[in-house]
């Protein structure tokens, strides 16, 4: 399938050297601060490739281990090194969150071993951070695209900052959409926007989905109420929905997974979900989900790979068993779960 849009794009856009391959598939009027204004977007296409082979079969990587959070420790590259030579046996394609040390660390590993992984680099950006610091996450990852050329694939800008539900929702789109056409006209790599459904479902999207090369989706059966026995029916569905909605844009599936632990009846929307959670249920749920991508080449970030501890927060009576903390295919020490075995 992905072959087929491959090469319309060629036929479109002259400027596309190859499938795949990266340019600046703009034409923008730049101001001395690095903006685009009053850019026409001509689309970069997102199609992950290694040696010849499509690798859009993803899954995102948070390299913190117990005891270790964003803000309190950096793992060790000793640590990032086991993790990613676990994730090549599999998966060739990772996503990192955010532009930091960690994701540097991330970065220069890979490129010092060699390792058959890309990546598609975060910027995280947050109502509650400063404009400074989401400046500098801006900077940042604008400078490990142009440094990590080969390694980092496509670029992210922000993570759920538009869906209303969000704690680090940003208000402004405008501002979010500034800060899309800096980063388009600083780097080569196609350029995307994570969000939840409910965000590329509502009129404001075509705002910013106007200014993107292709559109990250978000969407949990699990957190959405729906039962094990709809779970992959329901996430197709929205799939479907979204890309109806944007008919003119690559969707690629950026979050969705099942837990293999939560808390019941603790008053709760957590504890509410009718969705049991375990290790037999997210076996059931990555073995329809992971041939569907296969079979119809869906680009991927399966969340996730390592369970981690410090997420979800430590109040309620059994904080340890929160969701959260449980959706990795590997357990915090590693060790791979049930559907891996």
């Amino acid at each position: 399938m992905r072959i087929f849009k491959c090469w319309t794009f060629v036929a479109v856009a002259l400027s596309l050297a190859a499938c795949g391959s990266k340019t600046s598939g703009t034409d923008t009027n730049v101001t001395q601060d690095g903006v685009a204004k009053d850019a026409a977007v001509s689309k970069r296409p997102f199609e992950p490739m290694l040696d010849g082979r499509w690798i859009g079969n993803g899954i995102s990587y948070g390299a913190y281990r117990d005891g270790e959070e964003p803000g309190e420790s950096l793992t060790s590259k000793e640590h990032i090194l086991e993790d990613l030579t676990i994730l090549a046996r599999r998966w060739n394609l990772i996503r990192l969150y955010g532009a930091d040390q960690q994701s540097l660390n991330i970065l220069e590993v890979i490129e010092e071993h060699d390792l058959p992984i890309r990546v598609m680099q975060g910027i995280w950006l947050d109502a509650h951070k400063t404009e400074q610091e989401n400046e500098e996450q801006v900077r940042l990852a604008i400078e490990y695209a142009n440094r990590f050329s080969e390694i980092i694939v496509a670029v992210n800008v922000g993570n759920e900052i538009l869906v209303d539900w969000s704690y680090h929702r940003l208000d402004d789109i405008d501002a979010v959409v500034e800060k899309i056409r800096q980063v388009r006209a600083s780097i080569e790599q196609p350029v995307t926007v994570a969000d939840d459904y409910n965000f590329w479902n509502k009129p404001q999207a075509r705002q910013v989905a106007d200014e993107l090369d292709f559109i990250c989706l978000h969407a949990y059966a699990f957190w959405n109420d729906k039962t094990l026995d709809i779970a992959m029916e329901w996430t197709e569905s929205i799939y479907n929905d979204i890309q109806s909605r944007h008919p003119d844009h690559e969707i690629a599936y950026c979050e969705t997974g099942w837990p293999t632990s939560r808390v019941y009846d603790d008053g709760s929307y957590e504890g509410g979900l009718t969705g049991k959670a375990g290790e037999p249920e997210q076996e059931v749920f990555f073995n329809q989900y992971d041939p569907w991508v296969d079979e119809n080449e869906v680009i991927s970030f399966y969340f996730t790979s390592f369970d981690e501890s410090w997420k979800g927060g430590f109040d309620g009576d059994n904080p340890m068993d929160k969701a959260e903390k449980h959706w990795g295919l590997y357990y915090s020490d590693r060790t791979p779960k049930q559907v891996l075995q």
